[in-house]
């Protein structure tokens, strides 16, 4: 929002200013641009969601409670990790360049996640459990 109400300050012959512009979500939310949250969270969710369940198909719907009843619907985590992404630049709060670093920075936190504290649990057949009891 800013970078278009204030474009014929930017030094850039071929952009226009538009002081009155507002994205169609209305206005922006006052936080930092870079890296962009959506992005970040959303690929550092979708690559540990990728590494426990794969690529392979799916079909995910969600809601919003700003926009009520309408529902999306996905066919991987990936759609879901884009659309939250592309949804910022659409409203106007970030760049694409923000939102590049954000999904870098989700999967490579994610990335140690994975490598560092999520490990396979293999359990034997009757581990924990003796016959005849309870437990």
């Amino acid at each position: 929002m800013t970078a278009i109400r204030a474009a014929a300050t930017d030094g850039n012959d071929d952009t226009a200013a538009d002081p009155t512009w507002l994205p169609q979500a209305g206005k922006t939310a006052a936080d930092p641009s870079y890296p962009g949250a959506h992005a970040t969270i959303s690929a550092g969710g979708a690559f540990v969601l990728r590494t426990l369940f794969g690529n392979k198909p799916l079909q995910l719907s969600v809601t919003s409670e700003v926009l009520p009843g309408v529902v999306r619907s996905f066919d991987s985590f990936a759609d879901v990790e884009e659309e939250a992404t592309l949804s910022r630049i659409y409203a106007g709060q970030h760049f694409r360049s923000d939102e590049n670093a954000g999904e870098g920075l989700g999967r490579a936190v994610a990335d140690f996640v994975v490598d560092n504290y999520l490990t396979r649990v293999h359990r034997r057949d009757g581990e924990g459990h003796k016959e005849g009891s309870d437990n």
